[in-house]
């Protein structure tokens, strides 16, 4: 969690010696100077991309360690950090440094007062330390041949701004070194990180910036590390080495599909590249576009036939066979399992094509897909020309089999998404539980959010569906299952059935029980206080609804694997993506800020909704028994590999 931005003062104070011995922060209660971190191992690389002497400059360089290491290398590098006790405790320890030379020049006894320094530039050495801030570089374009930037954009109050400063400051061809944690693996809580964001947040946001970007996780899973290049070719690096391409894998295909080491790999690597993984052993999957990917993956190596690969809470088949699957936009880890032993990979072999959005969606889990399927013909007949839309609390790509994202069922559309959880995702925010949206009024041609009400507590219901309606500027989309017939009752149903099966509960259906489900009209009285005039349709006709979970709840366990994947998408192919009838699992409040829907009209827009066969639906659960058995290894057609 980031705390809020503080004033110049307070910036001043909170980057002072107390942060620099630990407090608030990850340094030493030792201090800065006595343990940090080297950069020595970036040396030669920069010196091969970029050439010998080459000018630098060290964004953040608090003490000026960094810098010291790239002048005894022969740049020629310059350092800026906000905080004036860094570089003037950096300053101190150069001229420490260079009295310490002097004296040994002088054949001062080694016993003497000098052993105890810090080791810092000398004089002689160079390298200037200023104070400056990161969105305001007080240098001229193209000046420096490297920008570095280690443990500095989380704690920017403007990251964007910085970046745009940096590739400014930047030549053509000139890297960009930076690193900063990941929220999905970072646990810790810093009050100074005010900007941390997932790897495809960073990678969009750089290669929007005309940089090509490399990146990977080095030291722990957390640390995501960026190297990237101002225009040209990307830079080569492994996950224990750099200048050199990861041995380990072989990519063809679309060039949006990225792959890096995570965890759980040996180091160093093997003469013939080949690596030992662990069970858990992980790969950062990054689909960098916008469309989903089919990939194909084979893995060579020694021991797979016990091993099984996963993605996103699903098992995608064993890992000595060929395997193809889905991968929506966005980052993604693909797990190996291994039963507690270690497997040698020989080679990871990606092969990827894009596919359409269609095909992404007919995968998930089919209660998602039929409302957010609802919501996209609602806005393709209520807000044809929608140019943006914010999805409120809809985090896919967060496990449960959800590889997706609201984009995929609104292609058309500039879609943003934001959650009080992080996704791996460039157009994903998180926002505090609780707290307003932080978006202007009318930002948004459209605003959903579906299944979130009732997970709100009942007091801050009324003023969340206020903020919904502030940031729309046109259509508003709100579903929930409400406190009609029969929802209560299917809640507690399917809360029994997980647990009598499978012996645990469902949080997500614990905090319905537990906080009360909304009232339908409650919530449209407080949308008509806020001026909204809602219409309401039905979304999930409970008998079907009760098919469809009876159905995943028996191919769920003990995860998802091709058999699950398959049979919702035959059940996603009957779905009608209409409003439904009575009685309903959710209901779904529509208004419009400039174009009034009447409940008439609303339902005329669609075609008179008729009960589909349910025994088209039950052949689909009759023919899909459940267990364990063999639960990655089904193929042929109905599952993911051979529909």
């Amino acid at each position: 969690m980031a705390d809020e931005p503080v004033t110049a003062g307070g910036f001043q104070q909170r980057y002072g010696p107390g942060y620099f011995r630990g407090e608030g922060s990850g340094f030493s209660s030792a201090g800065y100077e006595t343990v940090h971190a080297s950069f020595r191992e970036w040396m030669d690389f920069v010196r091969d991309e970029v050439g010998p002497g080459a000018l630098w400059l060290d964004v953040g360089c608090a003490y000026g360690f960094l810098v010291s290491e790239a002048c005894q290398a022969g740049f020629r590098c310059v350092g800026i950090d906000a905080s004036r006790w860094a570089t003037r405790q950096g300053r101190q320890v150069q001229r420490a440094a260079a009295a310490a030379e002097r004296s040994a020049a002088n054949g001062v006894s080694a016993g003497g007062p000098a052993q105890h320094l810090p080791q810092g530039p000398t004089a002689r050495q160079g390298g200037a330390l200023a104070c400056a801030w990161a969105e305001e570089l007080p240098f001229g374009a193209a000046r420096f041949a490297v920008v570095s930037a280690f443990d500095v954009l989380e704690h920017l109050p403007d990251p964007q701004r910085a970046l745009d400063e940096i590739a400014r400051v930047l030549r053509t061809g000139g890297l960009l070194l930076a690193a900063t944690p990941d929220p999905l693996r970072f646990d810790r809580h810093e009050p100074s990180h005010l900007a941390e964001a997932p790897p495809a947040v960073w990678v969009r946001r750089l290669e929007e910036r005309g940089f090509v970007v490399a990146h990977r996780f080095r030291q722990a899973p957390f640390n995501l590390e960026l190297i990237a290049r101002r225009g040209g070719t990307r830079p080569r690096v492994a996950w224990d080495a750099l200048g050199v391409a990861e041995g380990l894998f072989e990519l063809r295909g679309d060039p949006a599909l990225r792959a890096s080491l995570r965890q759980g790999f040996e180091t160093p690597a093997a003469a013939d590249n080949s690596r030992l993984a662990g069970d858990g052993a992980e790969v950062h999957l990054l689909n960098a576009g916008r469309e989903p990917l089919e990939v194909g993956l084979v893995i060579e190596g020694e021991g797979l036939a016990v091993g099984e690969i996963h993605l996103g809470g699903r098992c995608l088949g064993r890992a000595d066979e060929e395997i193809r699957f889905l991968l929506p936009s966005g980052g993604h880890g693909l797990v190996l399992r291994s039963r507690g032993t270690w497997i040698r990979l020989r080679k990871v072999r990606f092969e990827s094509r894009a596919v359409t959005c269609a095909e992404a969606c007919r995968t998930l889990p089919f209660d998602l897909f039929e409302r957010y399927g609802l919501m996209a013909a609602l806005v393709e007949r209520w807000a044809p020309e929608a140019v943006a839309l914010l999805d409120v609390g809809g985090a896919m790509s967060a496990e449960a089999g959800h590889l997706g994202h609201v984009e995929d069922f609104v292609p058309q559309v500039d879609v943003q998404s934001i959650d009080t959880r992080w996704i791996d995702h460039a157009r994903h925010g998180r926002m505090e539980p609780g707290e307003g949206l932080p978006f202007a009024d009318q930002a948004f041609d459209v605003v959903c959010s579906l299944d979130v009400l009732e997970h709100v507590p009942p007091q801050l219901r009324d003023d969340w569906l206020g903020e919904l309606w502030r940031v729309t500027r046109g259509l508003l989309v709100v579903g929930a299952p409400f406190d009609t017939e029969g929802v209560a009752a299917a809640d507690a149903w399917l809360h029994r059935l997980i647990l009598e099966r499978y012996g645990y509960g469902a949080p997500f259906l614990e905090e319905h029980l537990n906080l009360g489900l909304p009232g339908i009209e409650t919530a449209r009285a407080a949308l008509e206080r806020k001026g909204a005039a809602p219409a309401v349709v039905a979304s999930g006709w409970l008998p079907l609804w009760r098919l469809g979970q009876e159905l995943s709840a028996t191919l769920s366990h003990p995860v998802q694997d091709r058999r699950w994947v398959g049979a919702m998408q035959r059940f996603n192919g009957l779905l009608p993506l209409a409003p439904g009838g009575e009685p309903a699992y959710r209901h779904i409040l529509v208004a419009h800020r400039t174009r009034p829907i009447a409940q008439a009209a609303l339902r005329a827009s669609f075609d008179p909704w008729r009960a589909p066969d349910l025994a088209e639906f039950r052949a689909i659960l009759e023919a899909s028994p459940g267990g364990a058995d063999d639960r990655c290894g089904a193929t042929g057609p109905g599952t993911e590999a051979g529909s």
